[in-house]
């Protein structure tokens, strides 16, 4: 069932999160899909009807925390067709997060000499194959990769080391009260990929977290559900890499990358 109101409450010129974006390793400490989407909404304004976001790259700077954010956001013209839109979020004077967003101006194009070979256009899972996440470290609290997005697996799990298809949608809006854009919607779920997919399972000392989420887009999201094909990989000098194929429920969307750092977890 959908939850009411928002990941976000826009109060005067601050956002201000709702329990529903905490995430699961600390109690005052935010998931990195709320942040990622709350940048990509304060973004889009800045992106005219004819022009595409053809690259969004966050940077989780430090943990965001659960308290008001303020924020700041700029456009930068490179050229005649590109621009660049750059947007921040602090809590109490800290920036905690930023993002750039590569804008393109959309242009009409004879068909291609090459088609990629048709595919019967996926569809998420029936509601059978909805799965309840592992609480982890957060306890009975209400967190955001629980209770504020369903997630319907194709092929992987969470329980289970390795790579997973998932299919993820938010059960409420990013800002309350405020439609969701497509493209908040995939940068709410395109944070998940080194999750889904990790590579050390949950009995291990070891984790990877994420410092950055790249996405690589060559069309808008149709509808409400994201699909993420991830696969993280992890090299001998404790730092990794998640990379994801982005879909919905036409095909192919563009691809995910996050940055990982290795740690030691606390047991």
């Amino acid at each position: 069932m959908d939850t009411p109101g928002g990941l976000f409450a826009l109060e005067g010129s601050l956002y201000v999160p709702s329990e529903f974006t905490r995430g699961p390793w600390r109690a005052d400490a935010q998931h990195g899909g709320p942040p990622a989407a709350l940048l990509a909404h304060i973004c889009q304004p800045e992106v005219d009807d004819d022009e595409f976001v053809a690259q969004f790259a966050v940077e989780l700077i430090r943990p965001v925390p659960l308290t008001r954010l303020s924020f700041s956001v700029s456009r930068h013209e490179v050229s005649s067709r590109v621009a660049r839109v750059n947007a921040e979020l602090a809590s109490k004077g800290e920036i905690v997060a930023q993002a750039s967003a590569l804008v393109l101006r959309k242009a009409e194009l004879d068909p291609p000499d090459w088609v990629q070979p048709a595919k019967v256009a996926p569809t998420p899972p029936s509601v059978d194959a909805r799965v309840e996440p592992p609480r982890w470290a957060s306890g009975d609290l209400t967190t955001y990769h629980r209770n504020a997005v369903e997630h319907r697996f194709a092929e992987g799990t969470f329980r289970e080391p390795g790579p997973a298809v998932d299919w993820i949608r938010l059960r409420l809006p990013v800002i309350e009260g405020e439609e969701t854009a497509g493209l908040a919607r995939i940068a709410a779920a395109a944070d998940f990929g080194s999750g889904i997919s990790a590579v050390y399972a949950a009995r291990s000392s070891f984790g990877l977290i994420n410092a950055n989420l790249v996405m690589t887009l060559h069309r808008p999201l149709v509808g409400e559900w994201v699909s993420l094909d991830s696969t993280t990989h992890v090299g001998p000098q404790g730092t990794g890499v998640g990379v994801t194929e982005l879909g919905d429920v036409e095909g192919s969307l563009g691809v995910a990358t996050q940055t990982l750092l290795g740690f030691r977890t606390k047991r």
